[in-house]
């Protein structure tokens, strides 16, 4: 893996702001990814701008159960589909040449092209625009998903929100995971989450620990009200089933509100607001 560089640095509201205002700057297809057509797209690619006819005859890679699957069809118009069960998987497929690009969120997006500035590129403006919160199981009937909005509010009052924005989000880097000391009174709760989403919740290096943005808000709300926590790594698509059948008690792994999923789950309010963006290989 290079070495990161220096990205953008944007905040969360700054960035759901830009997006909204357009930037104003610059099933499995066989298809060649690597063919003629590149070169004509390359110029447009490379300053950074997205137009969606230049995705037509292209093929993506997408994240199943998620709702990119319906953003691309409604929004990009590809005719080329590929499904992996991972952003980390997704991301893997444009470099190895299998997609030219994927949809993802901005600030992961800003992460992986950060990691790899010699093969990938974010487009902007953004495709669509998301909000992302934490999942609860419907059988505790709001009691939890009310603990932790108040829990949202008082760490957006405080400075600490805005804090691990800061060091999550806006940074290429990787930050040291803060030790948060559990003292727990209550039950254990099991966090799901994935472990290659950066920066949100993945394992970095050979070490089995888990850590990022998300993982740092759920030990801070299970200090916060006294429970102690399991964090379990689940595949994507597999975390909304768990949490609906109540195996699960919450998660986060950047899962966007939408109706059809409030019929299975509860919603937190929102934890990020954020864009979906193309992640394309140069």
């Amino acid at each position: 893996m290079k070495a990161p560089r220096r990205c953008t640095i944007l905040t969360a509201v700054a960035a759901l702001s830009v997006a909204l205002a357009g930037f104003g700057c610059g099933k499995d297809g066989k298809k060649d990814a690597g063919d003629a057509g590149s070169a004509a797209i390359g110029p447009k690619w490379a300053s950074g701008a997205y137009d969606k006819a230049e995705f037509a005859d292209r093929s993506l890679a997408i994240l199943n159960g998620s709702t990119f699957d319906a953003v691309a069809r409604e929004k990009v118009g590809s005719k080329i589909y590929k499904y992996y069960d991972s952003r980390g998987k997704c991301m893997e497929a444009i470099l190895a040449g299998e997609a030219d690009g994927m949809l993802v969120e901005e600030p992961v997006a800003r992460k992986f092209a950060a990691q790899h500035p010699d093969s990938l590129i974010v487009l902007y403006p953004p495709v669509d625009v998301e909000n992302y919160a934490n999942l609860f199981c419907k059988k505790d009937e709001g009691k939890m998903r009310a603990q932790f909005n108040a829990f949202l509010d008082t760490i957006r009052t405080n400075g600490v929100y805005k804090d691990m924005v800061e060091r999550w989000v806006n940074t290429p880097n990787s930050p040291p995971m803060p030790e948060i000391k559990l003292t727990p009174t209550k039950k254990k709760l099991v966090f799901a989450t994935s472990d290659c989403d950066l920066p949100f919740s993945y394992k970095e290096g050979e070490s089995e620990e888990v850590i990022g943005f998300d993982i740092e808000m759920a030990r801070r709300f299970a200090q916060a009200y006294g429970y102690d926590i399991e964090v379990k790594v689940m595949a994507f698509p597999d975390i909304i089933p768990a949490v609906s059948a109540g195996t699960i008690d919450f998660a986060a792994n950047l899962i966007a509100i939408t109706e059809e999923r409030k019929n299975y789950v509860d919603f937190s309010e929102p934890v990020y607001l954020g864009g979906t963006v193309m992640l394309a290989r140069k």
